[in-house]
């Protein structure tokens, strides 16, 4: 039975981790492209990113709770399509109305930039493409929604396919209006926000039209109606989603609030952060592939109240996400120089040497990064969220984030206290989730066992 989780888990997560994968390869691509246009570019890229990626990680914590309920009612009957329609619909209208607050909060970024004590110089360059980058956050919601309607049933290539496609055609048009060609002037950073917001446009599209002509998909009428519901049945999805919206938001808050930090300590010190974080997020992509995976395998199990096929599937999971964080470790401190000559060329400069001081530490983190990343997918197979978000917010906000300003501006490790803080925070994090995963199961297992009076 070991064996046979394993290969469902490793064949559901396969396609799910390529797309996360692909995914990274788009904001990798644009890292790339920058840090060969200019520093400053680079910097000011950093910063923007930092703040786009903790109010989208939000959202996709609202996406995620669309696989998480989808599951559980196809696990309770196969056949019901009502509800894994609802789930659908929710998702799309809870991450619109966010999407476009965020939006706005993009377009008018510029006041907390100067209230946060961030340089003119940097501001002046990551406004524009934070307003620019802006168009594709509702966009990139919807997609991560309808992914997780296809992840549900099992069937993740599409998005897979269309994912690499995006990889491609973001390159390509990021190049032209980055650099400028022909008749297209270089927009520099600004360009790569528009070209990030029309690819992603394009390619939601172009799923939307995959979805509605297949016939497994077909048949949930996705369209119908979808902007309609009702507010129990809101309040039920923002139950689910909401918890894992402010868990997510506080992980990725802790790495944007580290970009940040590093701003305060100088535009070297944060294109370092910038290269050495692309590389940690690169590899994360996997166990957050294999976490969606064991929300759905968890939540199939638990829905039909197979509580021991619960408990095997997140641990599997969670083993596999930790064995491949384990090799990333090991390539990260003995290879750290050659990824970042990747992005940074010139050895002897101030970035190349402190992007390999922190990848070398990102090396420290990345078991229980992993352990932690997982164990939250397994956690809301169980529609078990509150919990998880408490300990998220404690971690990493409480402990994590307290070590990295004190050890960061306060003694004279600068950046590498910076760091330390991120360390600590994903090891508290993660501790504490794998032993309440281990408590929900065992608690499970015991109640089913008891004999109805």
């Amino acid at each position: 039975m070991i064996l046979q989780e394993a290969r469902a888990t490793l064949t559901l997560s396969l396609p799910i981790v390529g797309t996360q994968l692909a995914q990274m390869a788009i904001h990798t691509t644009d890292v790339w492209l920058l840090s060969h246009y200019s520093a400053e570019a680079l910097g000011a890229a950093a910063l923007g990113v930092a703040i786009f990626s903790f109010l989208w990680m939000a959202g996709l914590g609202l996406a995620t709770a669309t696989p998480a309920l989808a599951a559980q009612a196809r696990g309770r009957d196969p056949d019901d399509i009502e509800g894994v329609r609802q789930a659908v619909h929710d998702g799309l209208i809870s991450t619109g109305i966010y999407g476009l607050v965020c939006t706005l909060l993009l377009i008018f970024s510029e006041p907390f930039l100067v209230l946060i004590g961030q340089p003119p110089e940097l501001i002046a360059l990551a406004v524009p493409f934070m307003q620019a980058v802006s168009g594709m956050f509702i966009t990139a919601l919807w997609f991560m929604v309808l992914r997780g309607f296809l992840a549900t049933l099992e069937r993740p290539r599409a998005a897979l396919v269309l994912t690499l496609l995006a990889v491609l055609l973001n390159a390509a048009v990021n190049t032209v209006l980055i650099f400028g060609f022909w008749i297209v002037p270089s927009l520099g950073v600004v360009g790569a926000g528009i070209g990030s917001s029309l690819v992603n446009l394009l390619i939601l599209l172009v799923f939307g039209w995959y979805i509605a002509r297949d016939p497994q998909f077909a048949r949930y009428h996705l369209s119908r109606g979808w902007w309609c519901t009702t507010p129990d049945r809101m309040s039920a999805f923002l139950r689910v989603g909401a918890p894992i919206a402010l868990a997510l938001g506080a992980e990725i808050g802790l790495f944007s609030a580290a970009a940040l930090l590093m701003g305060r300590l100088g535009a070297a010190e944060v294109a370092g952060h910038q290269v050495a974080l692309q590389w940690a997020a690169l590899a994360f992509m996997v166990p957050m592939g294999l976490s969606q995976a064991a929300t759905v395998r968890v939540g199939l199990a638990a829905g039909a109240r197979d509580y021991a096929g619960a408990a095997r599937a997140g641990w599997i999971a969670i083993a596999m996400g930790m064995s491949f964080m384990l090799c990333t470790a090991l390539i990260f401190h003995f290879a750290g120089g050659l990824l970042v000559r990747v992005f940074v060329s010139d050895a002897a400069s101030t970035v190349f040497t402190l992007a390999v001081t922190y990848l070398g530490i990102a090396a420290l983190f990345q078991l229980v990064d992993g352990a932690q990343g997982v164990a939250n997918g397994a956690l809301r197979g169980l529609k078990d969220t509150a919990v998880p978000m408490v300990i998220t917010l404690v971690g990493y906000w409480l402990i994590g984030f307290p070590v990295a300003i004190w050890f960061g501006f306060y003694t004279p490790l600068r950046g590498i206290g910076v760091w330390a803080g991120l360390v600590v925070g994903l090891a508290v994090v993660a501790a504490l989730l794998l032993w309440r995963f281990h408590a929900m199961t065992h608690r499970l297992q015991r109640l089913d066992r008891v004999p109805a009076r």
